[in-house]
């Protein structure tokens, strides 16, 4: 577990390096912190989608990457494990030319919610198409996930918005706003798999 969790934040790390030194870091701190926020939250889904991806591709080396019992594991959930790669890397990529689309940015406004819009429909499709294949585990953790995010979602947008209308606060950028609610939807998926202990070591 420790060598996977040092695996993926080194491959983090370098992601993020590349990125500030590749010319994305002006372009970011240009646009503004929403930006900047949302390009890190698409950062974290692209790299999450990658790594599955990897590992159902070649489960050898996925059945050491990923928090799985073994390579049968991948191959039993390959369908499933391949739908939320493929999610994860297309939100990744539309959040991070969304957060270039702002204002003068470096990508026309509409290619960046294009790119986001597709992501989104595309995550809602593959979710439909999979329901029926999905176990009473899998189903259970979707809506839980769901209920968990939708929850944070709410509540951190309602406090946030009551200390704003007293000037206790400022409301975030449109980016921000994106980033918060991505951020808090995964957050809320973490959750529902960690309360059942799927965070641990397989």
């Amino acid at each position: 577990m420790l060598m996977r969790m040092a695996i993926g934040a080194v491959a983090g790390f370098a992601a993020m390096k590349f990125g500030l030194e590749s010319g994305l870091g002006p372009l970011l701190r240009e646009a503004g912190p929403g930006s900047a926020a949302l390009a890190g939250s698409g950062l974290i889904y692209g790299l999450m989608g990658l790594f599955v991806g990897i590992g159902v591709a070649a489960s050898g080396l996925g059945s050491k990457l990923l928090n799985v019992t073994g390579r049968e594991d991948i191959e039993d959930q390959r369908g499933q494990m391949l739908g939320g790669a493929v999610s994860c890397f297309a939100l990744g990529v539309g959040m991070l030319l969304l957060a270039l689309a702002g204002p003068g940015g470096a990508v026309p406004g509409v290619v960046g919610v294009a790119a986001f819009g597709f992501a989104l429909f595309l995550t809602a499709a593959i979710t439909l198409l999979q329901w029926r294949g999905y176990d009473e585990l899998w189903r259970n953790m979707s809506m839980e996930s769901a209920a968990w995010g939708g929850t944070l979602i709410a509540m951190t947008l309602l406090v946030w918005g009551a200390l704003a209308l007293i000037g206790w606060a400022i409301l975030p950028d449109p980016a921000g706003l994106v980033a918060l609610v991505m951020g808090l939807n995964l957050l809320g998926t973490f959750i529902a798999v960690g309360r059942r202990g799927l965070l641990i070591e397989a």
